[in-house]
């Protein structure tokens, strides 16, 4: 709950970006996305509840074109790091593992918990442990719903 009110006053939860939707395929499931390099390149989260499953994906793509790489994995599996609540700056981070157990793709939003200033994010993608590339959205194209995502990966954990 004091997640949820701290993301509403640094406005955590942003407009939809124009694009956003258009990996996602499922109405509401978007969780996160953003552009990058002017709108060239974006990047979509996705959260795909089913009566009997709960899985996410990830998406990296040219706006219009199919995407560069995608993950999709049990939500229970989704690497997480929720914000402790503490401190002047929010941050949530939200992991996938590609399949070959080395490369990881993470994607974070930030704020300062100061009502009315601007909250971005971006992309790490990892070989290991090393960030091998970094890019931040593109100003204004971020649209995040990470806490609920961070809430659904924890209530598949305890779900049998």
């Amino acid at each position: 709950m004091i997640r949820r009110l701290a993301l509403a006053l640094v406005g955590g939860v942003m407009a939809p970006a124009a694009m956003a939707g258009e990996f996602c395929v499922m109405d509401g499931g978007v969780r996160f996305a953003c552009t990058f390099d002017g709108g060239a390149k974006a990047v979509e989260v996705c959260d795909m509840i089913e009566a009997d499953e709960a899985r996410a994906s990830y998406g990296f793509f040219r706006p219009g074109a199919a995407p560069e790489m995608s993950i999709e994995v049990d939500m229970a599996s989704l690497y997480v790091e929720p914000w402790s609540g503490m401190g002047g700056t929010i941050w949530e981070t939200v992991k996938f593992f590609a399949e070959d157990g080395v490369h990881a793709y993470q994607v974070w939003y930030s704020g300062d918990r100061a009502a009315g200033d601007e909250v971005s994010g971006g992309l790490n993608v990892y070989n290991g442990n090393d960030v091998i590339a970094s890019m931040d959205c593109d100003p204004g194209s971020l649209s995040h719903d990470i806490p609920a995502l961070i809430e659904a990966v924890e209530t598949a954990r305890i779900s049998p």
